[in-house]
């Protein structure tokens, strides 16, 4: 009986099949055959889900899924996630359509986090205009803490606050990128981006699906929350590298304006603020 690969990627699919085509073909100029890739449209409302199926219809390393419904972002990672888990593939990388691999060595530097015990690891990734966007945070902050829970009102909060003796604390007037500075070789850090992150066996074993309360942002939030309470390894990884496109299936407007606001609706009741301020506390010695 021949052996399971070692890792299976998920790249969820809605309504830009283009962009997930893209995607998936990025992943497999990784060399070898130890992986395999779940591709989950996730009820888009175009043909999106036949494009797909026709496209690789003939590649053993990937499987086209439809999620049944739009249940949000981790519902449909969860979909990929389950069909990787009965294949025997205990290691993930969830990768918005929108991500393009760069790094021919990614699997061999995803080995090593396994092998060194880490839970969740992230890659440097440049956006389009070849701007890093990692570590999303190095440290958890109270600049961090207060924009999670006083949300819209933080930013007139902080005006108030710039000349108090708490403005160092929080990060008033430093720029963002003081907060995350650049980084050469493996870092832990609290938070990794979320449009690609490997989730190893450490970290499903104890968290086997994504939350599905949150519906389309704030991911990586509740993974970073979880590796910190349970005491688990999140590292950034420089040479790993990824490039991020940005691209949107859904049009700004209404809808993901309610998305972000239920979002951190749903945040700040599964990370209170006194626990994320004793988490602080504890990290700083006190």
């Amino acid at each position: 009986m021949m052996a399971s690969p070692a890792f299976g990627f998920v790249v969820l699919n809605y309504v830009n099949h283009g962009e997930t085509v893209a995607c998936v073909d990025s992943i497999e100029t990784l060399p070898g055959d130890d992986y395999r890739i779940v591709v989950v449209d996730n009820a888009s409302p175009n043909d999106s889900l036949e494009v797909l199926r026709a496209r690789y219809r003939s590649d053993p390393k990937v499987t086209v899924l439809a999620s049944g419904r739009n249940g949000g972002y981790s519902y449909g990672n969860n979909a990929g996630i389950r069909a990787l888990r009965e294949a025997g593939i205990e290691d993930v990388v969830i990768a918005t359509s929108d991500t393009r691999v760069e790094d021919p060595r990614l699997l061999e530097r995803c080995a090593a986090a396994k092998a060194a015990g880490i839970a969740v690891l992230g890659p440097h990734i440049r956006d389009l205009h070849d701007r890093p966007q990692n570590p999303m945070l190095a440290h958890l902050s109270m600049r961090y803490i207060a924009a999670i829970h006083f949300g819209g009102a933080w930013d007139a909060l902080r005006a108030l606050l710039a000349r108090s003796p708490l403005r160092r604390a929080l990060g008033i007037g430093v720029p963002d990128s003081a907060l995350a500075p650049a980084i050469a070789a493996p870092m832990e850090v609290y938070m990794v981006h979320g449009c690609f992150l490997y989730l190893s066996a450490h970290y499903l074993r104890e968290f086997p699906l994504l939350d599905e309360d949150l519906f389309m942002y704030g991911e990586e939030d509740l993974i970073a929350w979880n590796c910190r309470r349970r005491g688990l390894r999140v590292v950034y990884d420089p040479l790993m590298r990824v490039h991020h496109r940005d691209a949107q299936s859904t049009t700004p407007g209404g809808f993901r304006r309610r998305a972000v606001v239920a979002s951190m609706k749903t945040l700040r009741a599964k990370i209170p603020f006194t626990r994320l301020v004793h988490a602080w506390l504890a990290a700083r010695g006190h």
